[in-house]
């Protein structure tokens, strides 16, 4: 059962062996390549906590993410909080459904001026009522060029594994300019606007009950299994 993982390193390798785990076959195929951006860490005492909503932002961040230790972090997903911790940092609350439904744990606790170190690629957040959020840059994700052997690849049956909108939309795109048969090739998706991005034709899609790796993994496990997944 091969599952294909389009990912970022290190990220694509921690996927491959949460999948071998599990009795499947993983092909890694990154087709985005993150690196750090130059910043300033603005003035912790400006605000109430961090919101991280990705791993990258710790493993990128570099040196100037020690000036913000003082501050406590909402994470999206586990693998996001494990790396927040590995970072230093102390993590108040991990988010197992998306941002929005985070923010409002952190306006109920009463932080109400946040800072967000995101990805140069990342979607908009509204915030609750009350609630403001500064945006910081501190990584970049680069789209790859298809690799030789992306059709290889893919040869069913497999899987495709979409880790965000960004990477299902470019992915998309690039079985359209290499004559790719969308309906020979399954996909799970970390969450419904992943799969909406990733738009329709597929053989099977799967879309994962809470954003993070397991989740994603056993989806995409049920398209070899033909339950649990839509056309």
């Amino acid at each position: 059962m091969k599952v294909v993982i389009i990912r970022p390193q290190p990220g694509a390798d921690a996927t491959a062996s949460r999948a071998r785990a599990l009795g499947l076959d993983p092909v890694t195929m990154p087709l985005f390549a993150v690196t750090a951006v130059d910043w300033k860490a603005p003035d912790p005492n400006l605000y109430d906590a961090l919101l991280i909503t990705s791993g990258n932002a710790m493993r990128h961040a570099g040196a100037a993410l020690a000036q913000l230790h003082s501050l406590s972090v909402y994470a999206v997903g586990g693998q996001t909080a494990a790396a927040t911790r590995a970072a230093g940092f102390a993590v108040v609350a991990t988010g197992d459904k998306d941002a929005a439904a985070l923010l409002a744990i952190a306006a109920k606790a009463g932080h109400n001026r946040l800072l967000w170190l995101a990805g140069q690629n990342h979607t908009s957040l509204v915030p609750p009522a009350g609630m403001k959020i500064d945006t910081q840059i501190v990584y970049r994700s680069a789209a790859l060029p298809a690799p030789s052997n992306f059709t290889d690849n893919l040869t069913p049956p497999c899987c495709v594994m979409l880790h965000s909108a960004r990477a299902a939309r470019y992915f998309s795109d690039l079985c359209l300019e290499n004559a790719v048969e969308r309906q020979r090739i399954s996909i799970a998706a970390l969450s419904h606007n992943v799969a909406d991005a990733a738009g329709l034709g597929w053989r099977q899609s799967a879309i994962a009950a809470t954003p993070n790796d397991d989740a994603l993994l056993s989806a995409g496990l049920t398209c070899f299994t033909n339950h649990n997944c839509g056309p």
